[in-house]
């Protein structure tokens, strides 16, 4: 996983950012192809818009069942750490988990899961659920 080194310099990180994984990547290749990356895009400003220093890693995969799900984890700095610089300074405290109840494409059920975070937040109970709250 790689942290965008130019938060720090260019702005201070206000939002809930997305760390670099394969899962995301997919997602938004998925969503170019669909043309639906303007709503993904908006989704990420919507989330990052709201709590300070906090990011999240997206994992997907098929269960057992057959049935796509997505992996939201969540990192924080790590309490002696001011400034947060790589991914030694920051703690994973959550994954929160969320399964497809029937067979579907695996990015769409992602893509509809990230825009459904980004709704209203930080108001919506996903979000909270996710990125706030600490159980």
């Amino acid at each position: 996983m790689k942290i965008n080194q130019n938060y720090v310099a260019k702005s201070p990180a206000f939002g809930a950012k997305f760390l670099h994984s394969e899962s995301l990547k997919q997602i938004a290749d998925y969503a170019v192809e669909h043309n639906k990356f303007d709503k993904l895009n908006q989704a990420r400003k919507n989330i990052d818009s709201a709590c300070l220093l906090t990011r999240l890693c997206v994992d997907t995969g098929i269960n057992e069942k057959g049935f796509p799900f997505i992996t939201f984890t969540r990192f924080e700095p790590k309490k002696n750490v001011n400034i947060a610089m790589s991914m030694d300074d920051y703690q994973k405290t959550k994954i929160t988990l969320f399964e497809s109840q029937k067979k579907e494409n695996l990015f769409k059920f992602a893509l509809e899961k990230i825009i459904k975070l980004s709704n209203n937040a930080p108001k919506n109970n996903m979000y909270k659920d996710v990125v706030i709250n600490k159980k």
